[in-house]
This record gives C-alpha cells, structure tokens and sequence, in this order.
C-alpha cells in the first residue's frame, strides 16, 4: 500500500509544501488528492517566489492586473489569491468530508507584519474575506507579537497555521492562545467546533544549526569530541518529540475536556521543514520517527515522493521519548543552549521569508511595468507637445534662448517628470523625492515649461529671461526648484555625484537624474565624475545623455555615433542603454533597467530641433530664438496638444532624521606656546573633532588625505569620507551637492590643484549653498623643494574674486584649528588656506577668532609703521620686528588672518596711527592680501605690499622666502628704507605728536 496513504490510519495527515499555477493547471495537485492522500497545502512567501518568477502562467493575469493601475502589492495579492483559491476548490471535497479537519491551504500574512499585532490582525482578516474560502488557513509567526494576534483571529473564528516554531516553551504559549480563544468563545456563547489550528513545528532547521555547533566541539575523543559528534542530525526530532510530549500534556485533563465537551477541536501539531537537507542524512528521516494522533506532516515534493517510494509508516511519535530527552540534555552538557538556538532560528526564519517576499514584490513590479508604461505612453506623447510648444512661445517672446537644444530633449523630459521620477510638484523643499539636475543648463526652457505643466510653479512662461523671473536663460537657485546653478558645462554629474552621497548618508532612497547634452562630453570633468559614481557604486543615479549631434557651431566630434558615449561610459563600470531617445515606450524601458544597476547612463539618440522640419537636424540655430512668422509655422507642424500626463505627488517614505545639533566650541588645548605644528596637521585635529560634534561635516579629499590631514577624519569617520582622488572638478562639484543638501562638505588637496576646479568656484557661487568649505593646503613658495608646478600663488586671487566668498589663512595650530570651526559653524562658501611647514604656536590654546576679524601682535603708542601679514610671513613679520626694535623703529605687527572679509576697521586704524603700512605675503603681487589691505585703506596712507613677483623654482622653504624678498631681512630692509625715506614725502604727517 501506499505509504502516504498509510498515514491516515496513524492519525497523521499528510499535506504539500508547495504550490504553483502549472500543478494547479496540469491536473498535479488534483492527482495527488485522488491517488496520494494530500489533505493540505501549505505556501509561504519563498514557495510563491519560486513560483512566479519560474513561470510564464501569470504573465497574463499580471498584464490584466497592471493596465487597471494595480499596485505591485495589490498584484502579488490578486496572483497569490488566485492560486490559493484554486487549490482551496481542489480541496474542498476533503474539506467538507474531514468535516473541516482537513482540506485546508494556508497563506501567509506579510513577513513584515511579523512583530505587528495589529497589523497582523488587520491583514489576516483582510486576506481571509479577500479569498473567501472556508478551507482558508491564515498563517501567523509565533512571535511574541503574534500570539494575541493568533488568539484574536481564532477567538472570531479565522483558521490559524502558526508558523515559525522551535522552541517549545514558544509552541506552549501558542497552544495557550489557542485555548484561551476558545474559552472567550465559550463564555461569549460562540461555537467551538468550527475553531481550527495547526501548530507548524520547524525540524530540519534545527538540525542544520545544532550540527553546525556540534562541528565545532567535535575535537579528540578525551576532550568530548565523540559527544559531540553522536548528537549530529538528533537535535530536530528530539525536539519535536518532546514538543508532542508537551502536547499531550496540554490538550488533556478537566480544562482541555470541558471545551472538548463542547465540540473543540484540538490544534495539531504539523511538521514543518521536513526536508532533508544533508544529503549524508536519510531522506525521510523527518516524516518516519513522527508518525502519531493528531498530527499532520507537510513535505515538499521532493520528501513525499521519497517517502511514498520506500518510506515505512507505524505509530512512531512517542517511541524513545527518553532518549529524546538524553539527546536534549547532553546538548546542553556539550554547551549548546536550544533556547538561544531556536531563538535565533525564529529571527532567521522571519528574514527567510521577508528577503523572497521583498524579491517577488521587486520581480513583480519589474514584470509590470512595461505593462504599465504603455498604458502611460499615449499622455506622454502629448505632454512632450506641449512641453515643444511651451518652449517655442517662450523663446520667441524672450528674443533668445536654446529652443532647438530643448527640442530634443522633450520626450525625455516627459518621461521623467510625468512618470518616472518620484517628486511632489508642491514641495520644493521636500528631501524625500528623486532629483534632477539639468546638467545641460541652456535647455533652462524645458524644465521651466515642465515645471509650469505640472502646476510646480505658477510663473508666467512668457517671463523667461526677464530680469525679475526666476525663469532666467540657465538654471540658478533663484527658482525654487533648481538646486545647482548649472549652464557651464560638465558641472552637473559632479554636482549630482554629491547628491547621491548626501542621500546615502541619509539613508534616502532617492534617484538622482541628470541630464546631459554630447558636447559637455568633451569635458574632462564628466569623467572624472563618471569614475567617481562608479566607484561609490550608486545604483541610483542615472545620467541621460541627450545626443543630438549638434553644438553651437558645428556637429559634435561623433555627431550620432551612440555606441562612442556608451563605450566610455561602459569603461568607467557603468551600465549603459542606447535608446531613440524619442521613443517613450525605449526611454520607460531604460528607466526600469536603470534601477539597482549601478550607475546608469541611458545614451539617447535624438534630433536637435526635433518636431519642427526647417529645424531638426539644422546648423545654424543654436542659442537663436523663431521670429513671429517662424513661430505660427514650427506650432502649426508640433501640432496642438491633448489632455497631458499628470503628476501624482510621489514621497519616498521615511528617511532618518537629522539630530539637532547643539553648538558647541572646538575644545582646543593641547598646543603649548612655541612649539612647532603644520597648520595642515591642525587643520586635520580639527576636522575629527568637528566630525564627532556634527554629523553634518563631511570630508572629501584628493588623494592627497596623509598631506592635507583628512587621514585622520576618515579613519575616525569613514562613513563620512570620500576618496576622490586625482580628480578636483569633481571633488568640488560634489561637494557643492552635498553642500544643498543640508551637509557640511570639506574638500581639501594642495592649494595648487583647486585652480583646476575654478569654474566649478564661480559656479558655486551662484548655487549658494548654505555650506561649502574648500581647503588648499602647501600653499606659496614656502613649501620648498617641490618647485613651481605645486606652488599655489594666484589662490588667494581666484577665492577672493569669487562672489560672496570667505578666505581664512591661519599662521599656527591653534589659529588653524579655530578658523576651521569658523569655517564649518558659519554659512557660505570658505576658503582655508593651509601650510607645509610646521611653524611656531604664537597663540594661546583659548584665543578667540572671528570672521573679519585679525591680531594684533605687536603695537606701541608710537609705531613708525605697520607690517601686515599672513600665514607663514606672519612668523617672518614677527622675526623682523625684533630686528627693526633693535634698529630703533617701532613696528605694530598684524595678523590679518581674515583675507575676506578682511578686518578694515583695525587696518584703518594703524593706517591713520602709523601712516605707512608695509604687507607681505607668499602670493603673487596681483590679487592678494597686499590687494585687498590697499582697497581697503589705501586712500588713508601708503601700503607697499612685498609678495612672489618672479617665477619660483625648487630650494628650501628659506632659500625661496629670501629669493622673492618676502622673509624676516627682506621686511626689515623695506621697511628701514620706507621709515628713513619718509622725510622726503612731500605730505608727510606727524603722528606722534
């Protein structure tokens, strides 16, 4: 006879662990109920995954589902309940003969719902009117939250499975809910006969993790190695022996009877993860040894077919109970505690299902969406019309502007912000979105009008490039909506390089989208861009280069050669797609194959001007406005639009919140008077304290971190570092994305190097970010040997320049340290410039700095003249007063540490109480500190200003000072000569009465 079939006069019931549509379709499941005894099926999330991602049954039903705007969970709702209601239709006939002892499909609630009494309340009670099937079993974790959850839904009659048992005080505690229900019932009038549960009781995961412990005590036979090794593969069945044990225990005596009296069933044990999982193990070792009363054993496929072939079935389940409990026992002699065991075995068996129930939810929603991007093509379609016509009457209203550039682009821009990305139109400000970065910046007239399209700005479009709309020729912060300034091009991948890290910080799900033309792709510094995405590995940052073949004054060098971008993109690790990029149904297509790709570039083919035959394709148009006569002409071919795409406001749910921070002063105190550090080295000290006050401070540097002192941030905050490398446009460019997004950058390399990434300065100037600190340490010709090409001398020039900008230039550690802190605390943009040398300590560890501040050094009530100065000229100045005071001239020294904004109200002071100011600076003569004192105060008195006026070559830091007459004897001697010589000056004054 059929050893399956033999269960039954055992009192076992036997049940499948699987369930698919081709078992259900093919007649599988049928026949196994007919010739095999199947009383049941159990399904978990695991099982529906295998399933659905293995067949192409449900590809219709999904199709059906997605063109009604299901959602992907009301999807994998709709798919699940159809098969569990298939196979609870199969199995009614043993249903309704068992009289509802059998007959029964279980499915689960979500695994998430896990510790969740409610939740888990609510959605059980909706799966179980959704399927609408007496033989529906809900299937609930025996967690600590489960359990009133359990005791709920049977109290209101649902059938339960509790899943996920292995300890057997758990399995108690389950068993008390059940009879806790029924006693509610009874006392509330309410029937108890049709009350069914199951108890699922895990097996063979047991076993897989006791042996793996017992594998490590396994050692010489003194030392209890044979111990260890007898107990191998013992573990699972013991426990559910005793488990059964325990069973009996409770489903008896005067409690149990008086509910039996009244109809109550008893909830029996099922046997769970019977499968055997070690192929040196016997393979129905997990169905044999538990055969009894009251009990089902649900096998996967591969087990039942095993047993029906050459199992043995008899009344087995209390045979060896005391040697169940020997085995248990020594378990614990040998060290291996079963309540840690199957505690951790209940934490991983809810990750084994939530991990396959998250992948079918993410499969499913990949296997839907073509579905429904074709449902969304047709409005699309209309929307880039209108978008076309929109930037057509903006442009020939504003007598200027990119209309062609922005033609091009309109499919894309349809796509991705009626459709794709994930914003909500009312909420600028809002951090839980996607992002765009219009890298591109002189398509500006496309996002206007799509901003406008989708009711995120109530501007008027005809305003573009007026002097009071924030519609303006490039993209700039002025309008809400743009984050980056962009319009120079090669700036936007950088900048959304930065975004991508602040979200990631964050723990922000979002993607960020930056849209590029082909001829910024000349530019260097997308690639350095592109190294760096790929290297961080952002799976959520798409860039989509828009290959027009058209630039301003000719065809770009590869003019519609898409597989030239999508190689080098590929050679930077990134994923590529080459699509038209005027069909909507391809750019959806990428988008989806976008996602947890790694960075992605979809490369577009398109055509400048396009939808407009005298422009598509045409030189001559770039950067040129339609008069009125070309206008009616180029409307009439777009052609008028019809009802657009919509946006439907998108959040990306919960995000970590920002702690606040409470301001707190850098603790300085380990510096000593006269003691001789790099201000780089401090400037390092001080971005680890920084980083351990504010979670904000971030750190990026340019391989260059055992230099510039980062090295130490990054090895006490390596979440918070950013190895950019060789690579400063980037580096600054990310920064400024991260700057927007509420973080504290700090980029630091040689000053030498940031000259490269000037233009991404300028820029960042019009963005105004709320925080962007930039350091260039080994500036001037103090570093020494390493000669010209690392000498920075037109810094100082190039930040100062910059609109807004803040340039510190610290003289010592403490200085160092304290000016950083400004730099991090205070808003805007901030240039730290850094020394090599180490030089002496000058102030005290407590000295307070201020931006626009200085120091006073040196001053007596009669000083002949003032020697201004900063970083290492100010130790030079200090050396040369000594020798002057020597000399008999009196020399009021000035750390003018605050370059800009520089402090004018003390330099104006020493220029009316001296009358001649001497400043000397590691700098070029043009653009520096000696410029910016003798703007400030050099219609009060003469400012002669002592800076690097030849070209540097490689020497020692004082061979080069000497060499450019900006050291200690080259101040004493202009200034002797400037004090002896003032007799001559035709309107000298006097000045000390």
């Amino acid at each position: 006879m059929n050893a399956l079939l033999k269960l039954r006069e055992y009192g076992q019931s036997y049940w499948l662990d699987n369930l698919t549509r081709s078992m259900i379709e093919d007649g599988t499941l049928e026949r196994r109920i007919a010739e095999s005894g199947l009383r049941g099926v159990t399904s978990n999330p695991a099982i529906f995954r295998k399933a659905i991602a293995g067949s192409a049954q449900y590809d219709g039903q999904i199709e059906q589902l997605a063109a009604a705007d299901c959602s992907t969970q009301e999807i994998y709702q709709a798919l699940v309940s159809k098969d569990i209601g298939d196979a609870c239709d199969l199995l009614r006939a043993v249903y309704e003969a068992s009289r509802g002892t059998d007959g029964y499909v279980s499915l689960e609630v979500s695994p998430h719902l896990a510790h969740d009494t409610a939740g888990s309340i609510d959605e059980a009670k909706r799966l179980h009117r959704w399927v609408d099937r007496p033989n529906l079993l809900i299937k609930i974790p025996g967690t600590e939250a489960g359990l009133p959850a359990i005791e709920e839904l049977l109290f209101e009659g649902i059938p339960v499975n509790v899943t996920l048992l292995f300890s057997i005080d758990r399995y108690a505690a389950v068993a008390e809910a059940y009879i806790r229900a029924l006693e509610r019932r009874a006392e509330a009038g309410r029937g108890l006969d049709e009350v069914v549960s199951v108890a699922s009781f895990f097996l063979s995961r047991i076993d897989v993790l006791v042996d793996e412990l017992l594998m490590h005590r396994i050692g010489p036979e003194s030392d209890g190695g044979s111990r260890a090794r007898d107990l191998l593969g013992k573990a699972g069945i013991a426990n559910a022996k005793l488990a059964y044990q325990r069973f009996r225990s409770l489903f008896a005596g005067e409690r149990w009877q008086r509910l039996a009296d009244r109809g109550a069933r008893v909830q029996r044990m099922l046997w769970a993860s019977t499968s055997t999982k070690n192929p040196d193990y016997r393979d129905v070792m997990y169905v044999e040894p538990l055969i009894g009363p009251d009990t089902v054993n649900t096998m996967p496929e591969i087990t039942s077919d095993a047993f029906e072939d050459h199992g043995s079935a008899g009344l087995t389940v209390e045979d060896e109970v005391d040697e169940a409990g020997r085995v248990m026992t020594e378990l614990a002699e040998v060290g291996i505690d079963i309540e840690l065991v199957t505690a951790q075995l209940l934490n991983e068996g809810i990750q084994k299902f939530i991990d396959p129930y998250d992948a079918t939810l993410e499969a499913l929603e990949t296997r839907a969406r073509p579905y429904r991007n074709r449902r969304a093509i047709p409005a699309l379609a209309e929307t880039a019309k209108q978008l076309r016509r929109d930037v057509l009457r903006m442009t020939t209203e504003a007598g200027s502007g990119h209309p062609t550039s922005c033609l091009s682009c309109a499919e894309l821009v349809a796509a991705l912000f009626f459709h794709e990305m994930r914003w909500d139109p009312g909420d600028p400000k809002a951090r839980d979105v996607d992002r765009f970065v219009l890298s591109k910046g002189h398509a500006a007239p496309i996002l206007w009008a799509a901003l406008a399209e989708a009711h995120a700005s109530n501007e008027d479009l005809l305003s573009l490039r007026k002097i009071d709309s924030t519609f303006e020729g490039h993209p700039t912060p002025n309008n809400p909506w743009v984050k980056v300034a962009t319009g120079s091009l090669g700036q936007g991948l950088a900048a959304a390089n930065g975004l991508a890290l602040a979200d990631r910080i964050d723990g922000v799900d979002a993607r960020v989208f930056c849209l590029l033309g082909d001829g910024e792709c000349a530019e260097g510094s997308v690639w350095e861009a592109a190294q760096f995405a790929s290297q961080q590995g952002f799976e959520n940052l798409v860039a989509i280069v828009d290959v027009n073949a058209l630039g301003q004054a000719g065809f770009t060098p590869y003019r519609h050669e898409t597989k030239v971008y999508a190689q080098r993109f590929e050679s930077f690790g990134w994923h590529v797609c080459e699509i038209d990029g005027h069909d909507l149904e391809a750019i959806l297509g990428a988008f989806d194959a976008a996602k947890g790709r790694g960075p992605t570039a979809i490369i577009a083919r398109t055509e400048k001007g396009k939808g407009v035959s005298f422009l598509e394709g045409e030189l001559g148009w770039h950067g040129k406005a339609l008069d009125e006569d070309a206008l009616a002409l180029a409307l009439e071919e777009v052609g008028k639009a019809g009802t657009p795409a919509a946006v439907i406001p998108r959040r990306l749910g919960r995000r970590r919140p920002r702690l606040p921070v409470t301001p707190t002063r850098l603790t300085v105190d380990e510096y000593a008077l006269g003691d001789r550090v790099a201000t780089r080295a401090a400037f390092g000290n001080a971005l680890v304290k920084l980083g351990a006050l504010n979670e904000r401070v971030v750190v990026l540097d340019g391989d260059v971190k055992n230099s510039t002192h980062t090295a130490e941030f990054a090895e006490a905050y390596p979440e918070r570092f950013f190895e950019s490398f060789i690579a400063e446009q980037n580096m600054v460019g990310a920064a400024l994305g991260l700057g927007v997004l509420d973080k504290i950058p700090v980029a630091a390399t040689f000053a030498c190097f940031l000259s490269r990434a000037a233009d991404f300065v300028r820029m960042a100037a019009h963005t105004r970010p709320p925080h962007l600190v930039l350091c260039g340490s080994h500036a001037g010709v103090s570093i020494g040997e390493d000669g010209p090409s690392q000498m920075a001398l037109e810094d100082l020039a190039i930040f100062r320049a910059v609109l807004d900008s803040r340039v510190l230039y610290p003289c010592d550690a403490v200085s160092a340290e304290r000016l950083t802190e400004i730099a991090t605390t205070l808003s805007g943009i901030f240039y730290l410039r850094m020394s090599r040398p180490k030089t002496p300590v000058i102030y005290d560890n407590d000295e307070h700095f201020s931006l626009g501040g200085s120091k006073t050094l040196r001053s007596t009530d009669n000083d002949d003249v003032t020697i201004v100065a900063a970083g290492v000229t100010v130790h030079e100045a200090l050396a040369a007063h000594s020798r002057l005071a020597e000399a008999g001239v009196a020399a009021r020294v000035i750390d003018a540490y605050s370059v800009k904004p520089i402090d004018a109200a003390t330099l104006a002071e020493a220029a009316q109480e001296t009358g001649l100011l001497v400043v000397v600076e590691d700098h070029y003569l043009e653009g520096g500190l000696g410029e910016a004192v003798a703007s400030t105060v050099g219609s009060l008195c003469p400012v002669h200003r002592l800076a690097v006026t030849t070209h540097p070559r490689s020497g020692t830091k004082e061979q080069l000072l000497a060499r450019h007459a900006i050291d200690h004897h080259a101040i004493e001697q202009q200034v002797l000569e400037l004090v002896r010589g003032r007799e001559a000056w035709p309107w000298r004054r006097h000045l000390h009465g």
